[in-house]
């Protein structure tokens, strides 16, 4: 019974430290309620966004705040 495998691209353990630091980046970005309101907002049609009075520009705006320049 074989304990070794060949399969060396079946885990993560050819990723960089570059790449495993920004999947972990991107996780904890992902986790942001911040994060949560763009994605929610990226979701909603012009259509939507219309029914409640607001561009994309201003949903920015909104979430950002001050933070963000459009």
């Amino acid at each position: 019974m074989a304990s070794v495998t060949t399969d060396i691209f079946a885990t993560r353990a050819t990723e960089s430290m570059g790449d495993k630091l920004m999947h972990g980046l991107t996780r904890l970005a992902k986790l942001s309620p911040t994060y949560r309101r763009v994605e929610a907002l990226s979701n909603l049609t012009d259509a939507e966004l219309a029914a409640q009075n607001m561009t994309r520009e201003q949903a920015a705006a909104r979430v950002f705040g001050n933070k963000f320049y459009v």
